[in-house]
């Protein structure tokens, strides 16, 4: 009878100290390296979805004033917070125009694009943060609103230029050719993300292929 419950005992004998403590350290581990892969993710979620409109509005901005500046003719004028472009005159099939002048053939020039800061009306005179585009056609006297780029960028934001100790203007030109007119573009956007409030800044430099 004895060794019958002896055996008993044996068979439902628990754990011992050793094998608890190498058991809470690899359960330890593992939920060491599920947290950090946790976290990881979504460290990764953020910077991500960050990314896409409407967070960061200055990428996006930056990307399209760039691009459309690209085929211009000149800047006829700029300051800190706009700039005007001579756009090359376009036909039916959105094409150049070409006209036989002293030199050659030349491209005409067309409409103005002025891109700017303003409020949501998009009036060349009001102060605000949302970046607008307008045009002026040929034989046209002034601008006309046509298209809202962005909201909520803040040229104060810029990062800080090293030769004026001032944030960086969201518009340069420079008419030479050591920088072959480039046009450079900074841009800096807000948004609330998550309940917080982040910031992106955008750059580019690009070159006229009209001129």
């Amino acid at each position: 009878m004895s060794l019958f419950k002896h055996k008993v005992n044996r068979g439902r004998r628990g754990f011992t100290l050793p094998e608890l403590m190498v058991a809470a350290g690899v359960m330890g581990i593992l939920a060491y390296g599920t947290s950090m892969i946790y976290f990881s993710v979504l460290k990764i979620y953020n910077q991500q979805i960050w990314r896409f409109p409407p967070y960061d509005a200055a990428t996006a901005a930056v990307a399209r004033v760039s691009d459309e500046m690209r085929d211009a003719m000149l800047i006829e004028e700029h300051g800190p917070d706009y700039i005007v472009c001579v756009m090359p005159l376009k036909d039916a099939n959105r094409e150049n125009v070409l006209a036989l002048g002293p030199d050659g053939y030349q491209l005409s020039q067309g409409d103005r694009a002025e891109y700017y800061l303003s409020d949501q009306t998009g009036s060349l005179d009001a102060e605000g943060n949302c970046l607008w585009k307008a045009v002026k056609p040929p034989g046209a006297d002034s601008f006309t609103p046509r298209v809202k780029i962005a909201d909520n960028i803040h040229p104060e934001l810029n990062p800080t230029d090293p030769d004026t100790g001032q944030p960086r203007v969201m518009f340069n030109y420079w008419p030479d050719d050591v920088r072959l007119w480039g046009v450079e573009v900074w841009m800096t956007s807000t948004a609330q993300v998550h309940g917080q409030t982040q910031t992106q800044t955008a750059h580019s430099e690009s070159y006229l292929r009209n001129k």
